[in-house]
């Protein structure tokens, strides 16, 4: 992959921070929604407790169910989220295609993992790695491309 060039360079990671930011948001909307729905089906039963313990189990069941339907099976399929649709985004693997299901599971759990293990500053290789990769690209052996170009367009 060539190197990025300062104008696109600038552009890749301005675009590739506001599909993150976007997803993060994507992704609070999710559970607040899941926290607000689990709080009402299940209202707290101890005073000063926000969930009861229904509550606790069904939010326990959702929110990783939300998480791998919005971050984990939407990169397998076409490689990308809302966020890195609407920034002109996508993720492929070295072949040039959509990251398996095991790629994008990595890349969305562990790799992420062990990004907010280093607080998060694996984040930033993406500034000095030839390959624009972050820690959980790295992890997964996935890189970030923009949609119009393949493998060879970084």
């Amino acid at each position: 992959m060539k190197r990025l060039r300062n104008r696109a360079t600038l552009r890749y990671l301005a675009r590739r921070l506001l599909a993150g930011l976007i997803d993060l948001g994507v992704l609070a909307g999710l559970q607040l929604g899941i926290v607000r729905a689990a709080t009402a089906l299940f209202p707290p039963t101890h005073p000063g407790h926000y969930f009861s313990s229904e509550g606790l189990i069904l939010f326990g069941l959702c929110a990783p169910l939300a998480w791998f339907t919005y971050a984990v099976l939407p990169l397998a399929r076409k490689g990308q989220t809302l966020g890195k649709e609407l920034m002109g985004l996508r993720v492929v693997n070295r072949e040039g295609r959509p990251p398996t299901l095991l790629q994008a599971f990595l890349r969305e759990s562990a790799g992420r993992w062990l990004n907010a293990m280093v607080l998060n500053l694996g984040l930033l290789l993406v500034l000095w790695d030839q390959d624009h990769q972050a820690l959980h690209d790295m992890v997964a052996e996935t890189f970030v491309v923009f949609q119009r170009m393949g493998r060879a367009g970084i």
